[in-house]
């Protein structure tokens, strides 16, 4: 239940920065919750399609429903919630690893391969916010140097290769913490992939 309880919190987080990244572009309710839902619920949604498994929440709506009220609060509250932005970052991050985690775990549960389940567990974090920049049209996080999807890669291959000697709990707690702490990290002290390890290495 209480794992219940933190997706349905991550999903709600991810609804709001989801409206939060068109705040300035005057969208209205309708596109706003649309963009909110697809940010929260997204990755999840493609991850269950590539499987061709039943999608989460399409069994159960609560899951929906978590996403479309949580879109519905921000819209509205979108002013205040402006100030606390940051502090969204590190929800979205402590979300993001979640959902990672949870998938891969999910995957291997389904007795698929340990890199199909870091690469799933990868795509159900970052595929929602993805289409959220996509629709919003504006560059993805993907596209930059910012420190994204690295820790949520990160936390989703500790966790299979820990899964070997460790209980699901005590590796799933190290992956968060790998995967949490770096993507904190990198939020507090604007950490970037190095420039070397990025495109724009060659055009300088």
């Amino acid at each position: 239940m209480t794992l219940y309880l933190v997706e349905n919190l991550g999903i709600a987080v991810f609804a709001i920065t989801g409206v939060l990244a068109v705040r300035q572009q005057g969208v209205d309710v309708f596109g706003a919750v649309v963009l909110g839902v697809v940010t929260a619920i997204g990755g999840g949604t493609i991850r269950d399609t590539l499987l061709g498994i039943p999608i989460y929440w399409v069994r159960d709506f609560t899951y929906a429903w978590s996403a479309i009220g949580a879109a519905l609060l921000a819209f509205f509250l979108v002013k205040r919630l402006q100030h606390t932005y940051q502090w969204l970052l590190y929800l979205d991050g402590l979300g993001a690893a979640l959902f990672g985690i949870t998938a891969a775990e999910k995957l291997l549960s389904l007795h698929f391969s340990e890199p199909v389940a870091v690469l799933m567990g990868l795509l159900t974090s970052i595929g929602g916010g993805i289409m959220r920049d996509t629709l919003a049209g504006r560059p993805s996080l993907l596209m930059s140097r910012e420190l994204y999807a690295t820790p949520i890669l990160l936390g989703c291959t500790v966790y299979v290769v820990t899964g070997h000697f460790m209980n699901n709990f005590l590796s799933g707690l190290l992956a968060m913490t790998c995967a949490f702490g770096l993507r904190a990290t990198a939020i507090y002290r604007h950490l970037e992939m190095p420039v070397w390890l990025s495109t724009q290495a060659e055009s300088e």
